[in-house]
């Protein structure tokens, strides 16, 4: 029984973040920096985590649209 009024109280909640304009979930990377974090990859000497570090974007985040990229 509590289970379920725990889940109603979380449903009633996200509604009600959604009716405010809230969404859930960690903010989407920029396109534009993963791109320019690409760029820079490809025609520099520098390092996966040091192109990173200049364009602001996370070596996972990185990596996962390189390999989106290719495919």
């Amino acid at each position: 029984m509590e289970r379920e009024l725990r889940a109603e109280r979380a449903s009633a909640g996200r509604v009600s973040a959604k009716a405010r304009g809230r969404t859930g979930g960690r903010p989407r990377t920029d396109v534009a920096k993963l791109e320019i974090a690409r760029i820079l990859y490809q025609n520099s000497g520098k390092t996966a985590a040091e192109v990173c570090r200049v364009a602001g974007v996370g070596r996972r985040v990185f990596f996962a649209y390189l390999a989106q990229k290719h495919n």
